[in-house]
């Protein structure tokens, strides 16, 4: 099930077989036990309920994933001469993206050092998010490609895809940067995760691409 719905959300349907015909086939349905994972919550008594008759497990509460991840109940069915079976069920709870991802900064600023080769690092940006499981982690992305920088997705680390080339002083083109900026969004791997956005300003002063700004 999944957290934030509402109580009487449907989970499963449960279907115990009797041989018998009649009155003696027909039968009915009872939670024994409750349980969960989280001390916090108690013993989780009361998050689920069964329809006697028709064996309809519904929810009682409005689950938080954060706080229990996994419930585990006893059920037993019953039939009018007494007999009975039990079967246990396991109730997980998924989580869904809650919360944005949060830079540490809204802008970063990094420079590139003079000689500074392919591949080397030039600064790292980080950013946070309070969901739990897949919806937590944080995958970072360039908003737009660049020719001069990539960025590790899983580290937040910004590299150069190219060799950089001393500054010639004044014979350096005049059209030639001085800042080069990027916009890294951070998001989780999840198809409708919450994104969050950051500006990079990267001083080139001491460096040349060897290329005119677009």
């Amino acid at each position: 099930i999944r957290e934030n719905l509402p109580p009487g959300t449907l989970v499963t349907t449960l279907r115990a077989v009797d041989a018998d015909t009649g009155a003696f086939g027909e039968l009915r349905y009872v939670v024994l036990e409750q349980s969960v994972g989280d001390p916090t919550m108690g013993d989780g008594r009361d998050a689920f309920a069964v329809n006697g008759s028709s064996g309809e497990l519904r929810s009682r509460l409005t689950f938080d994933y954060e706080r229990a991840k996994a419930f585990q109940l006893l059920v037993r069915a019953t039939d009018a001469g007494n007999a009975s079976a039990t079967v246990t069920v396991r109730v997980l709870v998924t989580g869904e993206d809650e919360y944005d991802p949060i830079f540490l900064s809204p802008s970063f600023n990094f420079e590139v050092p003079e000689g500074a080769r392919k591949g080397q690092t030039i600064g790292r940006v980080l950013a946070t998010d309070e969901d739990e499981g897949a919806d937590g982690v944080v995958l970072y992305t360039l908003a737009k490609p660049s020719p001069y920088f990539a960025i590790n997705q899983t580290t937040g680390s910004i590299y150069l895809r190219v060799d950089s080339q001393p500054q010639a002083g004044a014979g350096r083109a005049k059209r030639e940067p001085r800042e080069m900026s990027l916009e890294v969004q951070a998001r989780s791997p999840l198809p409708a995760s919450r994104v969050a956005s950051a500006q990079v300003t990267i001083d080139v002063t001491h460096t040349s691409f060897g290329l005119a700004p677009d």
